[in-house]
């Protein structure tokens, strides 16, 4: 993927985000940057002004005190070098893991549905992610190398200066050095990086997911029925095989600039300690020049390449550059967010019936075609559905019900036509107040592994209405399991926070989920499979349940199986996208066509007295 942000623009982003979280960072970092220069600067100078007071004869006393007070200096500044370390670190962490996680969780909680579906979106948000949850990685890692960098660039700088008049071909060795090895580390993180972080990435993905699994008490039952253990440790002995290869492979990339480092290190000390000692037999400086200059030949070194002195220079510039593309992922995902972000500023309010009688709902030449795909999954669709109106949608699998569903709910954007909520464009709606006039049950049992209460409520405890709660429980016929639990609707759901919670079966989790929209409270109810769970007997009792709870309300019912469709005002036939038949029970059944088909195949699983199958089940 080619670069899209430069080097220098990303340290500023980043610097920057840091600044939000805490304006007091520039001053760490000044703190921490001069302490961590003048503790090895003082050292450096302890063996020449040792030498020096011994040749012009200092009494004993103030040589200990100005060797003392250099030692203490020294101590001071490691201390204070080290404080400021362990509070810049803290800080980096609490900005990881705060603002940048919180950004990334909220693009991906409010970008474009679509988006998020897509395998695009899906990628660039896991490697958003893995921006700040590595430590070597990308916010971490480029956070923790701003004080290197501006440390050793202050060392580097103020010992050019104490370094030129007395060995001036010494820093054009050091420049060539450093600008060769910084070419390299560029090239290294070009090629050798880049080139294989896909590779690691989509390893990485993999082994989670199978890990994950692996853990899951729910695909636990399968594993260990179909013995599948050997299986899943073959595949995740292979892919972390794969990425230790890449991994090698990286670092032996890496051992090039380490080798440029020592030649060019050779080269260094070879001419400056043939200059030094050429000035010092030719006595234009002493022994504690000699001393002091040596010192500070070796700090130099200590600044652009690191050693005792931590991180280099060179290295810190390196490993910025490293974690540069970790930045330019992250950006990546949170301009695609952005640029796909719902809409959230219209004017426009929704006219809500005080009376709940529903909304009056309608699609008007309404196509959407997926990504990359031939043809359309819905074509020409037109159809008027009037307030408090009953509707079953019915269908065989993978006729488009579903994406219809999330059409309507404004997770899709239609590829053509218009949807229409009381004659209203429902992009001009603002999203959340629309969202607020639709409640739906999706295929999917989504539940948080929180209490009963808060997955009903879907808000923190102290904001839930008891008295409704228990209602909506009461109308999904969940209250009574509830109520003979221990902690009741404050039991959690699984165990995974919680070793006091349970487990539900699919029906419950279903009469769950109905009562969560139940609480909701609103104007349009959306049933996608609600009962896919249930037996058949069970499925045709909760759907006379629904009958009921879907008095005054806009309710599409969505279903392959028939049970819903006998008490519906309406129902429409959907196959391969289009509307086939459209009427009640009663005219479907006498036009005899594939509703009555498939009704006929059906209805014998619905009457309780009917095949033994039944009663078997």
């Amino acid at each position: 993927m080619e670069k899209k942000y430069s080097y220098m623009s990303n340290w500023i982003y980043v610097l920057r985000e840091m600044c939000r979280f805490d304006r007091k960072y520039p001053l760490y970092i000044g703190v921490k940057s001069i302490a961590a220069f003048l503790s090895p600067f003082l050292y450096a100078l302890i063996p020449s002004v040792a030498i020096s007071m011994i040749e012009t004869g200092c009494s004993v006393k103030k040589f200990i005190v100005v060797l003392l007070v250099f030692v203490l200096g020294n101590l001071a500044m490691g201390e204070l070098s080290i404080v400021m370390e362990n509070i810049i670190k803290n800080k980096n962490y609490n900005v990881a893991y705060g603002p940048v996680q919180k950004s990334v969780v909220n693009q991906i909680l409010t970008m474009d549905y679509s988006i998020l579906e897509s395998a695009k979106g899906k990628e660039l948000a896991d490697r958003a992610k893995y921006s700040y949850e590595v430590d070597w990685q990308g916010w971490n890692r480029i956070m923790d190398m701003y004080t290197p960098f501006v440390y050793n660039l202050l060392g580097i700088c103020v010992y050019a200066i104490l370094l030129f008049p007395k060995c001036p071909w010494v820093l054009p060795i050091f420049a060539i050095m450093s600008i060769m090895n910084i070419l390299i580390d560029k090239k290294i993180s070009l090629v050798a990086y880049r080139g294989n972080c896909k590779v690691i990435n989509e390893t990485d993905s993999k082994v989670n997911y199978f890990f994950e699994r692996s853990t899951s008490a729910t695909d636990g039952k399968d594993i260990r029925m179909y013995r599948m253990e050997k299986w899943f440790v073959s595949i995740m002995n292979a892919m972390v095989s794969k990425r230790l290869k890449v991994w090698k492979k990286i670092e032996r990339n890496y051992f090039i600039p380490c080798l440029s480092d020592t030649v060019w290190s050779l080269v260094r000390d070879i001419i400056a300690y043939s200059v030094l000692l050429n000035h010092f037999f030719a006595g234009n400086i002493d022994v504690a020049g000699f001393s002091l200059y040596l010192g500070i030949i070796a700090g130099f070194a200590g600044w652009l390449n690191g050693g005792n002195m931590g991180d280099g220079f060179i290295r810190a510039y390196s490993e910025m550059t490293r974690c540069n593309w970790c930045i330019c992922d992250y950006r990546e995902f949170m301009e695609l967010s952005n640029l796909g972000k719902e809409k959230r500023n219209s004017e426009k309010e929704l006219a809500y019936d005080d009376e709940k009688r529903g909304a009056c709902i309608e699609f008007k030449d309404v196509c959407f075609r997926y990504p990359g795909a031939e043809d359309d999954t819905i074509y020409n669709l037109n159809i008027k559905i009037n307030p408090a109106e009953k509707i079953a949608l019915v269908g065989v699998n993978g006729a488009g019900k579903t994406t219809l569903i999330k059409l309507l709910c404004g997770l899709y954007q239609p590829t053509s036509g218009k949807i229409f909520i009381n004659g209203i464009d429902i992009s001009e709606y603002e999203v959340e107040r629309y969202r607020e006039m639709i409640a739906a049950v999706f295929q999917d049992t989504m539940v948080m592994a929180t209490s009963i209460a808060e997955n009903v409520a879907c808000c923190h405890k102290d904001r839930i209405d008891r008295k409704k709660l228990w209602s909506c429980m009461e109308l999904a016929d969940i209250a009574d399991k509830v109520k003979g639990l221990p902690r009741k609707e404050y039991t959690s759901v699984t165990n995974f926070l919680d070793e006091d919670g349970v487990f539900f079966s699919g029906g419950e989790l279903q009469r769950l989920l109905l009562a969560r929209a139940l609480y909701k409270d609103a104007s349009i109810l959306l049933l996608d499979e609600p009962t896919s769970a249930l037996d058949a007997l069970a499925e045709m009792e909760i759907y006379e349940q629904y009958n009921q709870l879907s008095k005054n309300r806009t309710t599409i019912f969505i279903s392959h199986r028939l049970a819903s469709t006998r008490f519906c005002d309406r129902i429409i036939f959907f196959d391969k996208g289009e509307i086939k038949e459209v009427g009640c029970h009663e005219e479907l059944m006498a036009l005899n066509g594939e509703y009555a088909t498939m009704f006929a195949i059906q209805s014998q699983y619905y009457e309780e007295n009917g095949e033994e199958i039944t009663k078997n089940v």
